[in-house]
């Protein structure tokens, strides 16, 4: 005989259900023109969203921060260079904990390139929201 608790023990795949106080149960509809719903798709592009889940964010003050697209590319060029200096820090960390002077410099390359990635964003006004 299966009980509730069998179910829940057994259930590994996919995300944990939200409590009930988070549920989404209550729903609101809008109607837009043609022109209205070309100028949502074109401010959701940028963020990736659903046009339901960008403006339930934008009602609540609460849209990611978009990467200029200016800035894009060095955003994604320094991405992969902030990788490859986390692996190069953890390897060096692992390898030999005896080469405590090397950390130091590191840490500031890492700082620095932390730094630059940040004024990216802020160059184009956008806030430290990351």
């Amino acid at each position: 005989m299966s009980t509730s608790l069998d179910y829940k023990k057994k259930r590994r795949s996919g995300p944990m259900p939200l409590p009930p106080a988070e549920l989404r149960l209550l729903g609101v509809s809008v109607r837009l023109n043609a022109s209205e719903m070309s100028a949502l798709d074109c401010q959701r592009a940028p963020v990736r969203m659903a046009r339901g889940e960008y403006l339930r964010c934008a009602a609540l003050h609460r849209l990611p921060p978009t990467i200029p697209s200016l800035n894009r590319e060095a955003w994604v060029s320094l991405a992969r260079a902030a990788g490859n200096l986390n692996a190069i820090t953890r390897r060096l960390h692992e390898a030999a904990h005896a080469l405590d002077a090397t950390a130091p410099p590191i840490d500031e390359i890492s700082q620095v390139l932390a730094d630059f990635r940040l004024s990216l964003l802020n160059a184009a006004g956008i806030k430290d929201e990351i």
